[in-house]
């Protein structure tokens, strides 16, 4: 017990000899950071889908009743050459099915012609009218300029047709022939053109891939946001089965979380060419980096200090800062403190100083912590209060100073995963609208760099995508 006393008294006496002084140390030892982490590139893939509902009602819309207009045309008439004019329109809806690997298409549809014999029949001329039917089937490719091809080609067939050829009344089949060939390549055509213009791609692709470079806010406190870098874009096959036709679509991107009060500006890069995309997976996978800057650990670490100070040999240290340094291996925490004496109640006879300090980030998963272990003093850089306290005090103050840089995350984290949970899973885009459903998040990763404890975790989850023709 007189020991202890004994020591007591020594500590408080050396320490009291180092009042009113203070002391700076040297500038510690530091190496380059780990280097930061490339941002991991993922492959957000979805499939657009656009059913054949839609495709007939656009075809409808689009499609004039009258479908063939044919004026004064040479034709081989069966019964010998003669001249055609001949309409078309469509007596019922246009139906768009899938078999096959392809679109297939009916239109409904009236014939009525006017014809004239050549040559010695030229004195004879005739009325002819027709039901009819056009059955199409249209395949589809997507080029490398983003264009949609189609390939449609069908038959016609006439039925309850008749033929008013001066006083004889005969089928129209029987005397037309390949008539009607006229007019099935005009209508093929147009059904051509209008199924390509409804599978236009690229500029509801382009709309996305410039709608991918805006910020997205994922976060109010403290305000962030989630930034998407595309790099490229993949498209697989144009599959036609099921009553839909859908494609297949991959966004290369690097994912990253940014904490600003404004969101940077958004610098869309013009749409590239379609890579192929072997295999669409409707899922998504990406890095979420946190980012716990050195200033704000540093606040927190002397706010814990400042509520409950350690003691050592009998004086309580007073920590008046805290820097985080980053180096190589280790972090440095710079720290200015006193050694105040109970009974000095104005700190007239405080012994101050500075030091360095040394430890290793780890992030603790069960308490969701990013702490710094191992700290120990900087010898290279001791004082001689910070010499004089590690004398007296040993790894106390280390100790006392580690229990301190504990950097609760877990409320932030949850906040950050919540808000992504939000962001992701609200409609983005207008022709191509894409959301999805986050299904869990990955472990935590931690590094640091120049600026903070860097801790990363990954996002996966379903991609949902739909087209508004």
């Amino acid at each position: 017990m007189a020991r202890r006393i004994d020591r007591l008294c020594l500590s408080a006496v050396a320490l009291l000899l180092l009042g009113a002084c203070g002391f700076e140390a040297p500038a510690p030892v530091r190496t380059p950071p780990p280097p930061t982490p490339a941002i991991p590139l993922s492959t957000l893939s979805a499939t657009l889908s656009v059913t054949t509902g839609e495709l007939a009602r656009l075809l409808n819309e689009k499609t004039a009743n009258r479908i063939a207009d044919i004026r004064d045309k040479p034709a081989k008439c069966g019964i010998g050459r003669c001249r055609l004019s001949l309409h078309a329109e469509r007596t019922g809806p246009i139906t768009v099915g899938a078999q096959g690997g392809q679109l297939v298409v009916g239109l409904p549809f009236a014939l009525n012609a006017d014809m004239q014999l050549n040559g010695s029949l030229s004195f004879l001329s005739g009325q002819a009218n027709a039901d009819g039917f056009a059955q199409a089937a249209t395949s589809a490719a997507l080029g490398s300029d983003w264009q949609v091809r189609t390939r449609t080609s069908g038959h016609i067939e006439l039925h309850n047709s008749h033929l008013r050829l001066g006083p004889l009344l005969m089928n129209v089949t029987d005397i037309l022939g390949d008539a009607s060939d006229l007019f099935s390549p005009e209508l093929f055509r147009m059904l051509d053109k209008t199924l390509s213009d409804s599978l236009r791609e690229k500029p509801r692709v382009a709309k996305f891939w410039a709608r991918a470079f805006t910020p997205i806010r994922i976060g109010k406190k403290p305000t962030a946001w989630l930034l998407l870098s595309p790099e490229r874009i993949r498209v697989g096959h144009i599959a036609i089965a099921g009553d839909a036709v859908t494609v297949p679509l991959g966004v290369d991107v690097r994912a990253r979380v940014l904490a600003a009060e404004t969101p940077p500006a958004a610098e869309p890069k013009p749409l590239p060419p379609p890579s192929p995309l072997e295999e669409a997976s409707n899922r998504f996978t990406f890095a979420v980096p946190f980012l716990l800057p050195y200033t704000q650990a540093s606040r927190l670490a002397l706010a814990a200090l400042a509520g409950k100070p350690p003691r050592i040999a009998g004086a309580k240290v007073r920590f008046t800062r805290i820097d985080i340094l980053p180096s190589g291996a280790d972090v440095v925490v710079a720290a200015a403190f006193c050694a105040d004496q109970d009974w000095d109640l104005f700190h007239w006879f405080s012994a101050c100083g500075s030091g360095y300090f040394r430890g290793t980030p780890r992030y603790d998963a069960a308490s969701q912590t990013i702490r710094i272990d191992n700290v120990r003093y900087d010898l290279a850089t001791a004082n001689m209060v910070l010499g004089a306290v590690r004398y007296l005090a040993g790894p106390e103050l280390g100790r006392a100073l580690q229990q301190r840089l504990v950097f609760k995350v877990a409320n932030d984290v949850a906040r950050l995963q919540n808000q992504i949970r939000t962001a992701i899973a609200r409609p983005q885009g207008r022709d191509v609208v894409i959301f999805g459903t986050v299904d869990g998040f990955g472990p935590m990763a931690l590094t640091w760099t120049n600026d903070g404890f860097l801790a990363a975790f990954s996002a996966t989850g379903a991609v949902h995508a739909s087209v508004r023709l």
